[in-house]
């Protein structure tokens, strides 16, 4: 049985969602129009970071990725960041900005967002080999208890597959595993998708179809690399789950996170999709950013202590 920790909402996480309802109005009318949706889908060629953070962009065999760290700190740890975006959007300033939120809770990480192949075109398990790929070669700088891996969303559930992938290739283990919102259940068997069915402002009735056969193609839609809830857990490390009490996929978080006794799971009232990327505007992102400096430090501390 997991740890499971629920947070009443406040008053400004409801004026943020009124703010992302408008927002998704916004990007409707884009779409319609055929416009360009520069906020939620940009990656800037110049974008900008502080004067004291190294920026990288690198290849590791043919695969793209970004890396940031602080220039007057050593990186003896490393957090690899896997976006979300339903296996079919790229890497974007977003995620740029959650890469700057994920540095700001310990000084000598350095932070690793690949761009992975996207479906339809790569399908599974493609977007998997590239970033165990990249998980075996961080693997040549890092102890594994020095690693921490995280996602959002697709991100989260490529997250969890990834953990298996290394269980099963008999890997050393990253030190824990951080989720937002995480697409575990391609089966959609969870009670959320009913009760939260006409409370999403993004995936629920009427919004957002979200294209699994373009992702596992041929493949189970139970394959625990494509929908990780169908797993087996133990293979898992500790785990720092976050979802919205008001998402559709509810229950992707809460039917691993409560079946497991590494799991720790917060729920928030009213919270949307990967609420966290609201950062310090609504008071779930505070609380939930909050956590994570939490976790990531006293997972690495727990190392520093047994060295």
């Amino acid at each position: 049985m997991g740890n499971y920790y629920f947070h009443k909402h406040k008053l400004d996480d409801l004026v943020g969602l009124s703010l992302v309802k408008l927002g998704l109005k916004i990007k409707h009318f884009l779409s319609v129009s055929k416009r360009n949706d520069y906020f939620f889908e940009k990656l800037s060629k110049n974008y900008h970071y502080s004067k004291n953070i190294n920026f990288k962009i690198e290849t590791l065999n043919a695969l793209k990725y970004e890396t940031i760290n602080y220039k007057d700190y050593e990186p003896k740890y490393c957090l690899l960041q896997l976006h979300g975006g339903a296996y079919i959007y790229g890497f974007n300033d977003n995620y740029r900005r959650m890469a700057k939120r994920y540095l700001k809770t310990n000084n000598n990480l350095k932070i690793y967002s690949p761009y992975y192949s996207l479906a339809p075109k790569y399908p599974f398990p493609k977007a998997l080999e590239e970033v165990t790929m990249l998980y075996e070669n961080l693997l040549k700088e890092y102890p594994a208890e020095n690693i921490i891996i995280a996602g959002d969303s697709a991100g989260g559930g490529l997250a969890l597959a990834l953990g298996y992938e290394i269980f099963d290739r008999k890997l050393p283990m990253a030190k824990g595993i951080i989720t937002m919102s995480a697409w575990t259940d391609f089966a959609a068997e969870g009670v959320s998708y009913e009760i939260n069915k006409n409370r999403d402002i993004f995936f629920g009735i009427g919004k957002i179809k979200l294209n699994k056969t373009g992702y596992a193609r041929n493949h189970s839609f139970k394959n625990e690399k494509i929908s990780p809830k169908y797993g087996d857990y133990q293979k898992l490390p500790e785990l720092l789950m976050f979802v919205g009490g008001h998402e559709i996929i509810e229950s992707d978080t809460l039917d691993i996170g409560l079946n497991y006794e590494k799991a720790r799971v917060h729920v928030f009232s009213k919270m949307f999709h990967v609420f966290p990327m609201g950062f310090d505007f609504m008071s779930s992102s505070r609380t939930a950013w909050e956590i994570i400096h939490s976790f990531i430090n006293n997972q690495l501390l727990e190392e520093q202590k047994n060295e």
